[in-house]
């Protein structure tokens, strides 16, 4: 079972039709790997990798980033210095819960916009026919009867289309590590 989770390590870095280079998966294992070598607390090394995808996808709407890694592991080493920092200083802020924003985490924004660029790029790849009626099907709200008449095919056809479309869709976020069901 491990086979697709590894063959997700060897994939570049997803190019996001945002200009935003998303990282993969491997480097989120590393960079996660990386923070909880050298910080105790879970929820601290989720505070940590969640505020370097932050800056990251911050940083790259002002700039080019030529090594998507390294200004990864810098930002979180910065990020780690400034949390020690702080531990030394014995600062701790407790959190009144009247205060939690209702809207979702940066971290499942990053997730989302992740999974987006995944599924755009799947589309891309897609044969034109199959992204064709797919789209006609999901985006313009178009019924099977109504794709069969105007393309001139069968409705077995279409639906064959569609169920494809689905499973390239899936077969490209598990490539690719996402899931849809917990935003990560």
């Amino acid at each position: 079972m491990a086979g697709w989770r590894d063959s997700a390590a060897t994939l570049p870095p997803i190019e996001s039709p945002i200009g935003l280079e998303l990282p993969d998966a491997a480097l989120e294992r590393a960079l996660r790997a990386f923070v909880a070598g050298r910080v105790r607390q879970p929820a601290d090394r989720d505070d940590v990798v969640q505020e370097t995808y932050a800056r990251l996808f911050g940083y790259q709407t002002m700039r080019k980033v030529g090594d998507l890694k390294a200004l990864c592991f810098a930002i979180a080493r910065n990020l780690l210095l400034d949390h020690h920092r702080a531990a030394r200083r014995g600062e701790t802020v407790e959190l009144n819960e009247a205060l939690v924003c209702p809207l979702p985490s940066a971290e499942r924004i990053v997730a989302f916009r992740r999974a987006v660029a995944v599924l755009a790029g799947a589309l891309e790849r897609m044969p034109p026919l199959r992204r064709e009626i797919f789209l006609r099907k999901r985006v313009d709200g178009l019924t099977t009867a109504e794709i069969a008449g105007a393309l001139e095919m069968s409705l077995a056809a279409v639906e064959k289309h569609v169920v494809r479309a689905f499973a390239d869709l899936r077969a490209a976020l598990a490539r690719r590590g996402v899931t849809l069901a917990d935003g990560a």
